[in-house]
């Protein structure tokens, strides 16, 4: 993943945003002349059955610590350094305007409508741009572990410009070049049964069932060993992404 943070780390798209009880996801370039980025309709969902614990911020300490006793191979610097690499994968598939890039990292629901918006970007052609991508810190905010889910959210405090351009002209048309900070959180779940993978797994690029490098197809499947890999069954997925409202920093 070294060599991709480096490849990304500049004119990178806004990543997928949004919270829970947001508005559908627009189709068929209905946001193309509206001044709201179109990643910011994005929204994602936690699984079915998460506890409401599972939100609760004064619990990082003791969820991470629960979920270090089940599974003995689980380091909190690690997991921030992977979920930086999925951060830039994400982004990475936001700019190429490639979902298929960021399927192995992806929990199928907000996978799904990563999809569609990036279809959305393709109809309408345009593309929303960042420059000078780059992420100040990684902080776990809530970590919960019970027995269903370890579920890990992480705010990510991050800067770049942003702004839409047209594909045919090159014409920006939203936005500005004005590098800005923004936040937001991003949660991880896997089921309370997975355990590290010895060599590195899902957020390694390696299937965390048959270890292999990590291929999945559009269903979430590694194409190895048939494994539902994007259900968070054997390791973590990405779930959601929700914004941060804005603060003085």
């Amino acid at each position: 993943m070294t060599g991709l943070f480096r490849s990304l780390r500049r004119g990178l798209p806004r990543g997928v945003t949004g919270d829970v009880g947001a508005p559908p996801s627009p189709i068929d370039g209905q946001w193309s002349h509206s001044d709201q980025p179109a990643i910011d309709t994005i929204k994602g969902d936690l699984f079915p059955g998460t506890s409401t614990d599972a939100h609760n911020q004064e619990s990082s300490e003791a969820g991470l610590a629960a979920i270090a006793a089940h599974d003995p191979g689980f380091s909190r610097e690690v997991f921030l350094e992977q979920v930086q690499a999925v951060f830039f994968v994400v982004e990475g598939a936001w700019t190429q305007r490639k979902p298929e890039v960021s399927r192995q990292v992806m929990a199928d629901g907000l996978w799904q409508q990563h999809r569609v918006q990036i279809q959305g970007c393709l109809d309408a052609h345009k593309r929303n741009v960042l420059g000078d991508l780059s992420v100040a810190s990684l902080t776990v905010v809530v970590a919960h572990s019970d027995a269903s889910y370890d579920t890990i959210t992480v705010r990510v405090l991050a800067s770049c410009t942003d702004y839409d351009v047209d594909d045919a002209s090159g014409k920006i048309i939203r936005g500005d070049q004005k590098v800005q900070r923004w936040t937001e959180d991003w949660t991880f779940q896997r089921s309370s049964t997975a355990k590290t993978p010895p060599g590195g797994g899902t957020l390694s690029s390696k299937c965390p069932n048959c270890g292999a490098p990590l291929d999945l197809d559009l269903s979430g499947e590694c194409k190895y060993c048939k494994a539902l890999v994007s259900s968070g069954s054997f390791d973590w997925v990405l779930a959601r992404i929700s914004q941060v409202p804005a603060v003085d920093y």
